[in-house]
Formats: C-alpha cells, structure tokens, sequence
C-alpha cells in the first residue's frame, strides 16, 4: 500500500511566508519613500529660499541703477551733458561728485551682502576704494554699450562679483530670459576705481540694445551694469 503525504500544510506555510516577505518589501519600499520624503523637504525651503532672496537682490540692483541714473540726469542737467563723460565721478567733491552733499545728486546704495558672490563682501556706501572689493558700485566710462546710440562709450553704473543666480534673475526680469551673455572684458576691466577699460560688450549681439543687463565676464565673474548716459 502506497501513502501519499498531507502537502496542505506545507502549502499554507508557503504561501505565509511570501506574504510575509511581500509585507516586509513594501515596509521597506515605504520607509524609502518616507526618507526620500523628508530629504526632499529639507532641500525644497532652501532652494525656495535661494529663489526668493535672489528675486529680491535682482529688484534690489535695478532700483538702484536706477536711482543712480537719476542723480546723473540731475548732475547733467547743472554742468552739460559733456560732464557727466569728462570730470563726473562717484564721490562727494563739490561740483564733480554724484555724492556731493550740498547738490544731494543721488545717494550712496548699498547691496545686500547676500547678493555677492565673494564669502566675504563688503558691504557700504560707495566709495573709491584702492582696489576692487565686492560690495561696490563702480563708474565706467570706458565700455560702450552694444547698438545703443553711437560708438561712443556710455557711462556706466557697474555693480560687480554677483551671485550668478541674482545675474540670471536680473535679466529675466528685464528681457525674460535667464541666459547670461559673456563679455570679453575681465572683471577688472569692468569694476577699477582708478582706471576702468572696455568691459566688452559693444560688438556682442546677445546685448544689442541693452542699456543695463547681466553679463559674465572673461574671468567667470558676473556684472550688472546699468548706462547712466547713452552717447
């Protein structure tokens, strides 16, 4: 006589066991998850804020090339249109500074310090100092600007070593696009308290007809510059 085996009971453990398995792979699918969850919260309110504060430094930065083009229409409008190019400069001399604080042409802008890109910008009034240092604005009256007016340098307003999301920001603001045209000019060139040189824009068609924008510069650095007179 032949006896067959009872498999039921192993069948039942079978099928326990790939259920339990099954429970413990989704356990651990949904714990994934959940980490994978709290990572990307942790990263969104940063990002959200780098966003955000990089808005405001971008509004910040128009408003004042904007108030500083103001003060050189003002300026201009006491001495000819001829000094804002020959003896104008950023400093408080009687009859020369765009600070003098008789005439009160304009007022000296200070940026955020989170604007910059350098870790330790300083950060105050405009001034003429010896060397460039971020947190500045700088006159440049040897860069022309592209297909603006004649061939003719245009005095500008030069804030430099941005934070190349506030530079991205700041263009798409004005044009609505966040690509950054590339200079030819270093950032030197651009920001020199004593002796600016072409910051190389005039033959660059990406900035045909900007009168301010955002640009790299040779060295990887990024400039706002904003023309306080179109020649």
């Amino acid at each position: 006589m032949t006896f067959k085996l009872d498999t039921l009971p192993q069948r039942r453990a079978g099928k326990e066991q790939g259920f339990i398995q099954a429970i413990l792979l989704f356990g651990i699918a949904l714990m994934a998850a959940i980490l994978g969850g709290f990572a990307l919260a942790n990263r969104s309110p940063t990002s959200q804020t780098d966003t955000e504060q990089a808005k405001v430094n971008a509004s910040v930065a128009l408003k004042q090339g904007s108030d500083l083009q103001t003060g050189v229409l003002r300026f201009g409008n006491d001495f000819g249109s001829s000094a804002i190019t020959n003896t104008m400069d950023f400093s408080s001399t009687t009859n020369q500074g765009l600070f003098d604080p008789a005439a009160r042409y304009a007022s000296p802008q200070v940026m955020p310090a989170s604007a910059f890109a350098s870790s330790n910008p300083i950060d105050h009034p405009i001034a003429a100092p010896s060397a460039y240092q971020a947190g500045h604005w700088y006159l440049n009256k040897a860069t022309a600007a592209s297909a603006i007016g004649t061939a003719a340098v245009d005095p500008m307003a030069v804030l430099p070593d941005l934070r190349s999301d506030v530079c991205a920001r700041i263009d798409t603001m004005l044009y609505g696009a966040s690509a950054i045209p590339v200079s030819t000019g270093a950032l030197s060139d651009w920001a020199n308290a004593t002796t600016p040189a072409d910051g190389g824009i005039s033959a660059k068609a990406a900035v045909a007809g900007w009168a301010e924008g955002c640009v790299q510069t040779s060295d990887g650095k990024y400039v706002y510059f904003k023309v306080v007179q179109e020649n």
